[in-house]
C-alpha cells in the first residue's frame, strides 16, 4: 500500500520532494502551472503544506519573492498548519499571539490572492483547535443549523470563490466535530445537519456526496446511537441508508467520479458498504482505491473491530469484499441493492456472513 497522499500526481511528488532537498523552485513553478484550477491548486496545497512542517522552504520562497501570490498563500497555509499541530499537542510555546499571527498571516494571503479559496481553507484548518468565538443558528439553503461563527465566516469566503470546494467541505466539517465533541456524543447528530445541506445542494455527481458518510462514521465511532432512543435510532439508520445509497448511485457509479481528493471518498465509500453488510458491493470500490488506504475511516474501524491498526482493518475489509464478489453467482443479473426510492431498511441475510464476520463493526444499519 501507499500511504502517499499526493495520490498519483506525479507533479506534486515531484516538486515536494525537490522542496524536501531546500530549492522551492519547483513548487513555484508547478503552482504557476496549476493556475485557478481549484479542486487542483486546494489538493496540492494541502499536501505540500502538510510536507512542509519543519523545513525552511515555504519562508525561503516567501524571502526571496514577497510579491508572489503563490509564495504568500503557500507560506501562509504552511504556517496555518504547523500551528495546528502544535496547539493540538498543548506545545507550551504557542500562546493567543503566535495563533493571532498565523490567522493575520492567512488574512494577508487572502487579500494578496483575493479570487483564491486557498487562504479561507488554511484559516479552516485552524478553525477545529482555535474554538469558535460564539454558536449561531445559521441559513444554508433551505436549511438551518447550529455552527461556530468564525469558522462559519471563512467557510463562506471560502465557498464563495469555489462552491463545491471539497476541502473546504471537509474542513468545515472538522471544525463542527472539534466543537460538538466538547458536549455530549449524543450531540454529534449535528454533524449530519451541515453535512445533509452540503450534499443536498451540491451538483449532480459530485464528490461531496460522500460528505454524510463522514459523519455517520463518526457517529459510529462515538457510539452515539447507543445514546438515542427508539425512534431517534430509526431515524438514524434510515438517514445512513439513504446516504449511502446516494454516495454509491450518484457519485462512485456517476460519470464524473475522479477528483483530486478522491482516494479518501473511496476509502469512506469502502468502509461504508462493509460496515452495513454489503462487501460484494465494496469489491469494485477496492479495486478503484488501489494501494491507497487512507488513514480515516481505517483507523475508527480499527477502534471498533479491534483490529490492531488501521492497516489491518483495511486489509480485512478488503478480504472481505474479495471473499463476497468470489463467491457471487457469475452471469445471473444481480438484483439492485439500492433501489431509486429506498425504503427503510429491513434485517435480511448478509450477503457473506464469514466475511462480516473478519470485519466486525457497530454498524447503524441493518445488514441487507
Amino acid at each position: 500500500m501507499d500511504p502517499d497522499p499526493a495520490f498519483e500526481d506525479s507533479e506534486l511528488r515531484r516538486a515536494r520532494d525537490d522542496a524536501a532537498m531546500g530549492g522551492w523552485e519547483a513548487i513555484r513553478d508547478l503552482l504557476a502551472h496549476t493556475g485557478s484550477d481549484w479542486p487542483l491548486r486546494t489538493h496540492r496545497m494541502t499536501v505540500l503544506a502538510n510536507a512542509a512542517v519543519g523545513l525552511e522552504w515555504p519562508r525561503a520562497w516567501s524571502t526571496a519573492e514577497p510579491d508572489n501570490p503563490d509564495a504568500q498563500v503557500m507560506t501562509a497555509f504552511a504556517a496555518a498548519v504547523q500551528m495546528r499541530g502544535m496547539i493540538a499537542r498543548r506545545d507550551p510555546s504557542v500562546d493567543d499571539q503566535a495563533a493571532a499571527r498565523a490567522v493575520a498571516r492567512c488574512r494577508a494571503a487572502a487579500e494578496a490572492a483575493p479570487d483564491d479559496p486557498t487562504p479561507w481553507i488554511s484559516l479552516l484548518t485552524l478553525a477545529g483547535v482555535l474554538g469558535d468565538n460564539g454558536v449561531s443558528m445559521v441559513q444554508w439553503h433551505e436549511l438551518s443549523f447550529e455552527a461556530g461563527q468564525r469558522s462559519w465566516g471563512w467557510f463562506k469566503e471560502a465557498v464563495t470563490r469555489h462552491p463545491d470546494s471539497w476541502h473546504a467541505h471537509h474542513r468545515m466539517r472538522e471544525a463542527q466535530t472539534a466543537r460538538l465533541r466538547t458536549g455530549s456524543p449524543r450531540d454529534l447528530t449535528g454533524l449530519l445537519d451541515f453535512a445533509t445541506a452540503a450534499a443536498a445542494h451540491a451538483g449532480d455527481h459530485s464528490p461531496l456526496r460522500v460528505l454524510p458518510l463522514y459523519a455517520h462514521t463518526e457517529l459510529r465511532v462515538a457510539n452515539t446511537v447507543d445514546l438515542l432512543g427508539a425512534a431517534e435510532r430509526d431515524w438514524l439508520s434510515q438517514r445512513n441508508e439513504q446516504d449511502l445509497h446516494d454516495a454509491y448511485r450518484d457519485w462512485f457509479r456517476g460519470p464524473e467520479r475522479e477528483h483530486p481528493a478522491m482516494p479518501y471518498d473511496l476509502n469512506m465509500l469502502a468502509y461504508q458498504l462493509v460496515a452495513t453488510g454489503r462487501p460484494s458491493l465494496a469489491h469494485p470500490v477496492f479495486t478503484a482505491i488501489g494501494p491507497y488506504a487512507t488513514a480515516a475511516p481505517w483507523s475508527q474501524a480499527a477502534q471498533l473491530s479491534g483490529a490492531r491498526n488501521g492497516n489491518d482493518a483495511f486489509t480485512a475489509a478488503r478480504t472481505a469484499a474479495e471473499t463476497a464478489a468470489a463467491k457471487a453467482p457469475r452471469n445471473v443479473t444481480e438484483p439492485d441493492p439500492f433501489p431509486e426510492s429506498p425504503a427503510p431498511p429491513v434485517p435480511a441475510a448478509v450477503d457473506d456472513p464469514d466475511a462480516q464476520r473478519t470485519f466486525p463493526v457497530n454498524t447503524l444499519t441493518s445488514p441487507e
